[in-house]
C-alpha cells in the first residue's frame, strides 16, 4: 500500500514538472511571437516612413517647378510695379516655354501617381493562371523592342534553347509576366549605354523556368541592392536618369503574387542581372 502511493506521488511530481516545463515553453514560445511581431509591425513602420520620405522627395521638385512657373507667369501678365518694356513676342514665347514645362511637370506626377495606383492594384487584383509557352512570349516580346525607338541604338539579344527541346510551359498570368518583362527591360534599356548589350536569356532549372534580362549599364552600389525593389527607392548613381524607382516594385509584387522567385545580382560601372523564375506546368488546370 505504502509502495503503491509512493508511485502515484512519484507520477504526480513528475507530471507536474513536466506541466511545468510546456508552460514554460508555451510562455516562451509566446513571448518570442510576441516579439516577431511587434519587430514586424515596426519594420513596417519603417518601411512606411521611408516611402513617405521618397514620395515627398519626388512630389516636391515638380510642385516647387509648377509653383515657380505660375508665381512667373502671374508676374509677367500681371501689373508691373514698374515700367519695363518687354516685345510683345518675346513674351508670348516665354510665357508659352513656361506652360510647356508645367505641362511637362503635371504629366510627371501623373504617371507617378498612375504608376503608384498599378502597384496597389497588383497587390489585390484577380489573378488568371493558365498554361503559358514562354518561348513564343519572349519571341513576341523581342519583336516588340526591335520596334520601341528606345532600343533603337542598343544591342538586344535573345536567347531561348531549341535544342534538343523547347522551354516547357510554365503556369502563370500571361498579362503579368509580360508586365514583370516589360518592366525589366525598359530598365536595362534605360541604364545601358548606346551600342552597350542588353540580354534576354532563358532556361531550364529542375522544375521552373528562369528568365534572365543582363545589361551593360551602370550598375548598383553593392551597399544599395538590399533596398533595390523598395517603392520609389533609387540608387544614388541613377538620379540624373529619368524614373521613379518603381519598376522593380511593381516586379517584386507580381513575382510575389505569382509565387516565383526575383533575384538582382550587380556590379557598379559593369551591369546588372535581374532574374525571375516561375513553376513549369504540370499539366492540371
Amino acid at each position: 500500500m505504502i509502495v503503491t502511493r509512493f508511485d502515484i506521488a512519484s507520477v504526480l511530481l513528475i507530471m507536474g514538472i513536466f506541466l511545468s516545463i510546456l508552460l514554460f515553453i508555451h510562455y516562451w514560445q509566446s513571448e518570442n511571437v510576441q516579439k516577431q511581431y511587434e519587430k514586424l509591425i515596426e519594420n513596417e513602420g519603417i518601411e512606411h516612413r521611408q516611402f513617405l520620405r521618397r514620395l515627398d522627395h519626388e512630389l516636391k521638385n515638380p510642385l516647387s517647378a509648377i509653383t515657380t512657373r505660375v508665381a512667373t507667369i502671374n508676374n509677367t501678365v500681371g501689373p508691373a510695379p514698374y515700367e519695363i518694356e518687354v516685345e510683345p513676342q518675346d513674351q508670348i514665347k516665354e510665357i508659352q516655354q513656361m506652360v510647356f514645362q508645367i505641362d511637362e511637370q503635371t504629366c510627371r506626377i501623373k504617371r507617378l501617381v498612375s504608376d503608384l495606383r498599378k502597384l496597389s492594384e497588383l497587390e489585390t487584383c484577380t489573378l488568371e493562371f493558365s498554361s503559358v509557352e514562354i518561348d513564343h512570349i519572349l519571341q513576341r516580346f523581342y519583336d516588340d523592342l526591335k520596334k520601341n525607338p528606345a532600343c533603337k541604338h542598343k544591342k538586344i539579344l535573345l536567347t531561348v534553347p531549341k535544342t534538343p527541346w523547347i522551354l516547357p510551359k510554365i503556369w502563370t498570368d500571361e498579362d503579368l509576366l509580360y508586365l514583370v518583362l516589360q518592366n525589366l527591360i525598359d530598365n536595362a534599356v534605360k541604364y545601358t549605354q548606346e551600342d552597350d548589350t542588353v540580354e534576354i536569356r532563358a532556361h531550364e532549372n529542375r522544375d521552373q523556368v528562369m528568365i534572365e534580362v543582363a545589361d551593360s549599364g551602370i550598375g548598383i552600389p553593392e551597399n544599395e541592392l538590399e533596398n533595390i525593389g523598395s517603392e520609389l527607392y533609387r540608387a544614388k548613381n541613377s538620379r540624373g536618369i529619368p524614373g521613379y524607382g518603381l519598376g522593380l516594385s511593381i516586379v517584386k509584387t507580381i513575382m510575389k503574387r505569382l509565387e516565383g522567385e526575383f533575384v538582382i545580382r550587380s556590379k557598379e560601372d559593369a551591369g546588372t542581372v535581374v532574374s525571375i523564375q516561375l513553376p513549369k506546368w504540370n499539366g492540371e488546370a
